[in-house]
């Protein structure tokens, strides 16, 4: 094998987890060490830093069977679509960002050892795996709730558990109507309505397997026809992320399940026996902040039966619709060995014709059976043949052989398929099959969400909430409860079983509260409600506020002027009120000085006190700008009439001191002062005496100098 990375340590990673696969591994940090033509087992090959981009380059010098693990910095879908559509040889991908080495070790081992099908491989050992055959859409139901429960016993938060159900239920689909095929290769339900479909059922059942460690969940689900191609897995997803139209609405199109699948999942394998299985494998990371795809792969069985590697096609045994594993040809017989076997396998032919049509030719006996069903209505097969409906609660079958076993299966919306074989004897027979209700399910949901719910005054959850134990048919009394909004009681019919319902209550705002939908222009702007700052609620909000009581809301936004709303009084339980604000881009204006101050815009509330360097937004216009000095240098207070433009403005001011002399104090804009900070310049000051020294006021006229102190004489 080789590892192609120009990054050392992260080549480490992969040459170590590379070596754990088996085998010798040389490892390159770029393209022109491996030379003109590369033959290997597998490459390993990190797209990134000066690797981003060689992957043509790469392909074109790969001979051989050699295969490609390609590995993305990043997680993304149409990455690796398009990096799989590229080349045969891609057989996997892996993100950088969450690599585990693991995870390559067993892709590796995949590719190199062709040892593919089972899910233990995709689990940490000791893990129990779960195994469940379903056969047809009920059972497909039974299965998903079943692993459904697994992954609430286990612990697994719910949004995990939802992406696990979609995946299973699309992966069951595919293995149930989009994989069988007849002895021909043509698809069974390729022209079928899906609503036809589901009333069907194969004699081949699909494999379910689901294991969980604590921080991963994986399920499985294996087909018995081996029909998926690469091409079509990666033309599906290259349709659904590149088209407007992504759903394929052909009977048998199975393109947006496949975008869901790697779109919900941290991992999707496909595992394929051409002509024998299809296994595809989910794996969901449930420590992972959110669902992400970081790997990748489609790979081919090269076992066979004998544990050798095994080429060509696929067969099928003569004569039979099922197929079987793939073994290396035995060597020929000699011509007489064959000729003494022909001999015999024609003599055990005619002897199994001959038992086979002896009853037939004389006439071996026939009885009645009669099949009851508890509820009554259920579907009746016999040996997979539909044999009637128990409408009154019984069915009678007629022309059965006695001594015979024969299989007997009921069906009915809403319950559990129950089966038993039975044998006809001489006398009455009859058989009663008690069919298990499927729970119903119950969606509640409110407007607003988070109400707690109680039925028959007991504890539920919190909205939105799924229910799959209430008895079917019953009639319960359920309650709404959220803070600052009236509680509701209601009746709710429970479906019967196998049914859902769904319930959305709106919830009123109580009467000493009112709901006000805040909106902004652009949105995302923070909320300030009566000077307060509403942590985390941001554009479009609703807000409940006390109701007859004055409300002040003003929108703020970084780069923006601050929209304000004008104050108004909502009335009791009032909803639907909407206010909107429109914030406008706004001009910086910096204010600087050569002495520490603080900076004041007059009617300018954001703009008040500010120590400068100072940094306002504000609208274009004429503003008052003052700065107040207060320093063990001297006191003072500058004033300055300044007008914004449309662009960013700055104004820097330069002060010094001025000093009063001996028994006197400085007057300036308000301010008296021993001493007083100015702006620099000409400047008149007036002179004041102080008690005890009579002087008359006075204004004398000073030059001053940026940051020194001159004397007033």
């Amino acid at each position: 094998m080789i590892v192609l990375a120009a990054d050392k340590g992260f080549a480490k990673q992969l040459t170590v987890a590379a070596k754990a696969a088996g085998g010798s591994v040389d490892t390159h940090a770029t393209l022109e060490e491996l030379g003109a033509q590369v033959q290997a087992a597998l490459v390993i090959v990190h797209l990134d830093g000066a690797l981003a981009a060689i992957s043509p380059e790469l392909l074109a010098r790969l001979t051989g069977d050699t295969r490609v693990i390609a590995v993305l910095p990043q997680s993304n879908l149409v990455a690796v679509v398009s990096i799989m559509l590229s080349s045969e040889r891609l057989a996997g991908i892996l993100v950088a960002e969450s690599f585990k080495p693991n995870e390559l070790s067993a892709m590796a081992t995949r590719v190199v050892a062709g040892d593919i099908f089972g899910l233990e491989k995709s689990m940490m050992w000791g893990s129990q795996v779960h195994s469940i055959l379903v056969g047809d859409y009920n059972e497909k139901a039974v299965a998903i709730s079943q692993v459904s429960e697994f992954a609430e016993l286990m612990g697994v938060r719910r949004k995990y558990r939802e992406s696990i159900d979609q995946c299973l239920d699309e992966m069951l689909m595919n293995a149930l109507y989009d994989a069988p095929v007849d002895e021909n290769g043509k698809p069974i339900f390729a022209d079928i309505p899906t609503k036809t479909r589901i009333s069907l059922r194969m004699e081949q059942k699909a494999v379910v397997q689901y294991a969980c460690d604590g921080s991963k969940f994986v399920i499985a689900v294996r087909d018995a026809f081996g029909t998926l191609e690469r091409s079509t897995v990666l033309h599906y997803l290259h349709k659904c992320l590149h088209q407007e139209q992504q759903i394929d609405r052909k009977a048998g199109g199975a393109g947006l399940g496949l975008y869901l699948m790697a779109s919900s999942a941290s991992s999707v394998m496909f595992n394929v026996l051409p002509g024998v299985a299809t296994e595809a494998v989910c794996r969901f990371d449930l420590d992972a902040p959110k669902p992400q795809l970081d790997s990748f792969g489609f790979f081919v069985e090269r076992i066979d039966a004998a544990g050798r590697l095994a080429s060509g096609p696929s067969r099928r045994l003569p004569g039979s619709q099922h197929p079987v594993e793939r073994r290396a040809p035995d060597a020929a017989p000699q011509p007489k060995a064959l000729i003494a076997v022909l001999i015999l396998a024609i003599v055990a032919t005619l002897a199994l014709v001959l038992v086979a049509a002896w009853p037939r030719l004389f006439g071996a006996p026939h009885t009645a059976v009669t099949v009851r069903t508890v509820p009554a209505g259920a579907a009746i097969e016999v040996e997979g043949k539909t044999a009637g409906v128990t409408s009154d609660g019984s069915l009678v079958v007629r022309d059965l052989e006695i001594g015979r076993p024969y299989s007997v299966v009921a069906r009915l919306d809403g319950y559990e398929p129950r089966q038993a074989v039975l044998q006809p004897t001489s006398g009455d027979n009859g058989v009663v099959l008690t069919l298990d209700a499927l729970a119903p399910t119950v969606r509640i949901e409110s407007t607003p969400q988070g109400a707690s719910v109680e039925i028959d005054g007991k504890p539920a959850g919190l909205t939105p909430l799924t229910l799959t134990k209430l008895p079917a048919g019953k009639t319960i009394e359920l309650a709404l409860k959220k803070n600052g909004y009236q509680p509701v009681s209601t009746k709710l019919d429970i479906p019967g079983p196998g049914k859902e319902t769904r319930l959305i209550q709106p919830l009123n705002v109580s009467d000493e509260l009112a709901r006000v939908r805040l909106t902004s222009e652009p949105s995302g702007a923070q909320v300030v409600q009566n000077g307060q700052v509403l942590a985390g609620v941001t554009t479009p909000a609703e807000v409940l506020v006390e109701a007859s009581k004055p409300v002040h809301f003003t929108l703020t936004l970084p780069g923006k002027l601050a929209a304000d709303i004008e104050p108004f009084t909502p009335g009791r339980g009032a909803q639907g009120i909407v206010r909107s604000g429109k914030l406008v881009d706004g001009v910086e204006l910096t204010v600087s000085s050569n002495v520490d101050g603080k900076v004041s815009l007059k009617n300018v509330d954001t703009c008040q006190d500010q120590p400068t360097p100072s940094t306002c937004l504000l609208a274009p216009g004429p503003y008052t700008l003052e700065l107040v000095v207060a320093s063990d240098k001297g006191n003072g207070k500058v004033t300055k009439k300044i007008k914004l433009g449309a662009g960013a403005q700055e104004e820097k001011l330069t002060l010094g001191f001025v000093e009063a002399p001996p028994n006197h104090l400085l007057e300036l804009n308000g301010t008296k002062a021993k001493k007083l900070a100015v702006e620099t310049g000409t400047r008149k000051i007036a002179v004041l005496g102080t008690p005890g020294h009579d002087d008359p006021k006075k204004d004398v006229t000073v030059s001053v100098v940026p940051g020194a102190t001159v004397i007033a004489q």
